[in-house]
């Protein structure tokens, strides 16, 4: 092809990527150009994919919570935008949140749990919410370079996570950009920038803002690690802290606002527990016990902590975590006489041991309260073994 006949399409394609987008709602009639209804079509594919992936929460206490926060965040002028703005949970230890396009927002059960009130939730949401008010997945793609080799780092770096690092790739080429790769440092400044404003007009106070990537920054340096998504690389939060820092010392310094504290942890606290028994699932023991034990200082009795908390020592076997292990399972039953996990688990304890009768006793009482376990046949064949003995 002639450069002449190249030239008029390279010099349109370039006029597209640098024209500034209005953000909807904004004296725009929502109506969307035609590259933008055909990736609003694509987003819908890629939601009913992820919808249908068995990696939603389904909680709906705490999503309607989530609701109430962001719902509180959305300008008025938005409200009769063609955003559909809904935030869904997603069954995932690991660090990330993200908005498609059409204003749904994924939200990671890992950082939610890693979050200390309410105010760094709306920081985070209404981060989110502007790439989906200001249209920044549409201007990302219409400037794309972005290559298949980008991708296969990511694959490289999702190994270590097992199932959950591999969920990046199931996403579809806007979720890819949403979750993973992040916007141009630019879109993020301004997410950061109009998300805050957004917090803030909602009476939440910004201190919390850099706080929460602070919080989440440190948690990877301990660690010595980096997370496969957008939010659990420490480039990308360092640039979130220093961003926010710079915006309370121009814009809000001095400024308070609610923190939520309590709200938060009360409605959340059956998340972080679920979050915990995922840490726990891929062997991040340290992380499973931080958390558990978070919960049980807003909630001394909460039985699952407990039995997830002695399934941390169990696992884990380091020094003294053994004789930490029945005693906690004894305070899961004390807590809820009728939770029957923790039968199962100090019955095994007592075969282990060789503790024939006080084993069957356990067992026999896991079976009276879940008579439709799952392992019934398993159990069952435990106490016809335990009984020849």
């Amino acid at each position: 092809m002639r450069l002449s006949n190249v030239l008029p399409l390279l010099i349109f394609l370039w006029l597209i990527s640098c024209a500034s987008v209005e953000p909807l709602g904004k004296g725009q009639s929502g109506q969307l150009e035609d590259d933008e209804q055909r990736l609003w079509k694509t987003v819908l594919e890629e939601e009913k994919r992820l919808d249908r992936s068995g990696a939603i929460y389904d909680a709906p206490v705490i999503t309607a919570y989530l609701k109430e926060v962001i719902q509180k965040l959305v300008p008025e002028a938005m409200k009769s935008s063609p955003l559909t703005i809904q935030v869904k949970i997603v069954k995932n230890p690991l660090l990330n949140a993200f908005a498609f396009p059409n204003g749904i927002i994924y939200v990671h059960t890992g950082i939610l749990a890693r979050m200390e009130n309410e105010a760094q939730l709306a920081t985070l949401l209404g981060h989110e919410l502007t790439h989906a008010t200001h249209r920044h997945t549409i201007q990302e793609l219409r400037g794309s370079r972005r290559s298949s080799a980008a991708l296969a780092t990511l694959q490289m770096v999702a190994l270590p996570f097992g199932v959950f690092g591999a969920a990046v790739t199931a996403l579809g080429a806007v979720g890819y950009v949403a979750a993973v790769t992040g916007y141009s440092r630019g879109r993020e400044a301004e997410a950061d920038q109009e998300g805050l404003a957004l917090m803030v007009a909602a009476g939440y106070s910004p201190q919390e803002a850099p706080k929460l990537f602070e919080h989440l920054k440190r948690d990877l340096e301990e660690r010595k690690v980096n997370e496969p998504f957008f939010f659990g690389t420490h480039p990308r939060l360092t640039e979130r802290v220093e961003s926010y820092s710079e915006l309370l010392a121009e814009r809000y310094a001095g400024r308070t606002g609610e923190l939520g504290e309590e709200r938060y942890q009360a409605r959340m606290l059956p998340l972080f527990v679920e979050n915990a028994r995922t840490d726990l699932a891929i062997g991040r023991f340290g992380l499973a016990q931080q958390t558990l034990e978070r919960v049980l200082r807003w909630k001394a009795t909460d039985a699952r902590a407990l039995y997830y908390l002695g399934e941390v020592f169990r696992q884990r076997d380091e020094p003294g975590d053994r004789d930490r292990v029945e005693p906690t399972y004894r305070k899961a039953i004390e807590a809820d006489a009728t939770y029957a996990d923790p039968h199962r688990a100090i019955g095994t304890l007592y075969v282990k041991r060789g503790q024939t009768r006080e084993a069957g006793a356990e067992l026999q009482r896991y079976l009276e309260l879940a008579p439709q376990a799952p392992d019934r046949a398993h159990v069952e064949q435990q106490l016809k073994d335990l009984a020849r003995q």
